[in-house]
């Protein structure tokens, strides 16, 4: 069925034209694309990376290998995908912190920030898992890849320390340091939000459901290190 669906966006692009076709076999295309990903982000968090196989991705996916092997060369793309989508996750949670005349407090809005990254990490949990898991499962070049992802978001509150300072409302400090120390406080967090929502959890799950309150907390640990 998958092949045959293969061949008939084939066609569909062959006949072009006005009637849609070639459209609606690139629909169903990115369709199934999407369905392979999903259906890898599931395998990806329930085995672990290592563990996991592209048999397990294509029956999860329900796709014929052929089918899988048009989209994807190896599982590890699909990872590399998946941390690019996670980084574009934290970058579109964060705003820049403005002075402008009647804008909020610039710890209101740093405040704002966090709540607003938590927030788009639980909506994501199961790529959250995976991207927040410990590397231990990982072959040595995905570890790679997942450590240029954290590099990345390092760099972003690095940034974020420096124009601080810029503005004059953050001291003088080691910026990659400090951006480091940062990152792995909210990872640790992140990882216990997460590990609550399990329905093993018990009592586990009240201490960690208040994602707001411990974005409060995060921020205000942050900025009494950082911030004058």
């Amino acid at each position: 069925m998958a092949e045959d669906e293969q061949t008939s966006g084939r066609a569909g692009d062959d006949e072009g034209g006005g009637d849609g076709r070639s459209a609606r076999a690139l629909q169903r295309r990115e369709q199934r694309r999407g369905e392979i990903i999903a259906a890898a982000t599931r395998v990806f968090k329930e085995k672990g990376y290592h563990a996991a196989s592209i048999s397990d991705i294509i029956d999860a996916a329900g796709v014929a290998r052929g089918t899988f092997y048009l989209y994807f060369t190896s599982k590890r793309e699909i990872f590399t995908e998946l941390t690019t989508e996670f980084l574009a996750i934290i970058r579109g949670s964060v705003r820049k912190i403005s002075l402008d005349p009647g804008a909020e407090p610039p710890i209101d809005q740093m405040r704002a920030n966090f709540r607003r990254v938590m927030s788009s990490v639980i909506q994501h949990d199961d790529l959250a898992t995976i991207m927040l898991r410990e590397p231990g499962d990982l072959d040595a070049e995905s570890r790679a890849l997942l450590d240029q992802f954290f590099n990345q978001v390092v760099d972003l509150i690095e940034l974020a320390v420096r124009v601080g300072r810029g503005l004059g409302f953050a001291r003088a400090c080691d910026d990659r340091l400090i951006a480091i120390s940062a990152l792995g406080a909210l990872r640790e967090v992140l990882r216990r939000i997460l590990a609550a929502r399990d329905p093993t959890a018990g009592a586990a799950a009240a201490e960690w459901s208040d994602t707001e309150r411990l974005a409060d907390e995060l921020v205000t640990f942050f900025v009494r290190g950082v911030f004058t």
